[in-house]
């Protein structure tokens, strides 16, 4: 178990078109664990209007890649608390994915920040943790700040999300349900984020406080090393 001091501070980073899954799942998780632990939520965006979910909508304008699908509309959107200039200090940062992640030129700020955030360690000293779930961490690797860690992604888009910049440098392990490498923690696609939660809570408090809230989600978690997704892709 590892001791950090209360309150237990947690950021997401979203961007328009995150996938609902990759948020709310761990969310999920973290709903749970902060009954019994002292913690604060920070959803962080560009600005503080609302955020699609799946698709992007911006300023009522349905685009991206799901624009063309059969309901184009059928979305949720999520309220930020904060943006880039008033996130505050941060613990945890959690970054989904989504196919937001593929405009590149719109998730820039989203990468900058996060670079900021990784290198500024006089201003951040408590960050102890950054997650990424799904091809969050195409964003993630974007920054340039994990080369020569290993890390995975989603096994359908596995070979897109190498292909991002600085990606190359990144050690991909495609088996991998999540991969922890220090203080980087990152999983394979949707659902594989609240395997990594569940992993976490064990990791921070222990086997028997990840288990009860397992049991409690009634959730089959599957294990870290063999992701069955990366077969059914061709992965090895």
């Amino acid at each position: 178990m590892v001791n950090i001091t209360a309150p237990l501070r947690i950021g997401y980073l979203l961007f328009p078109a995150f996938t609902a899954l990759d948020v709310f799942g761990p969310l999920n998780v973290l709903n749970l664990v902060s009954i019994k632990h002292t913690m604060t939520l920070s959803l962080i965006s560009a600005d503080l209007a609302p955020v699609s979910i799946d698709r992007s909508i911006l300023n009522g304008i349905s685009g991206g890649p799901l624009a063309s699908s059969a309901s184009p509309n059928f979305t949720q959107f999520v309220l930020p608390t904060h943006t880039f200039g008033t996130a505050p200090p941060l613990d945890v940062i959690i970054v989904p994915g989504g196919s937001g992640v593929r405009d590149i030129n719109a998730t820039q700020p989203h990468v900058d920040w996060l670079r900021a955030r990784l290198d500024d360690d006089d201003d951040e000293p408590g960050l102890s943790y950054v997650m990424t779930v799904c091809t969050g961490a195409s964003l993630l690797a974007r920054t340039g700040r994990i080369a020569g860690r290993n890390a995975t992604t989603n096994k359908a888009a596995f070979e897109w999300v190498k292909s991002v910049e600085h990606a190359a440098d990144v050690n991909w392990i495609a088996k991998a349900r999540w991969v922890v490498d220090g203080r980087v923690w990152t999983s394979s696609g949707v659902s594989a984020g609240t395997d990594m939660a569940l992993g976490w809570v064990e990791h921070l408090f222990g086997r028997n406080e990840s288990e009860g809230l397992r049991v409690e989600l009634e959730w089959n978690g599957l294990n870290r090393t063999e992701d069955p997704f990366a077969a059914y892709y061709g992965l090895s």
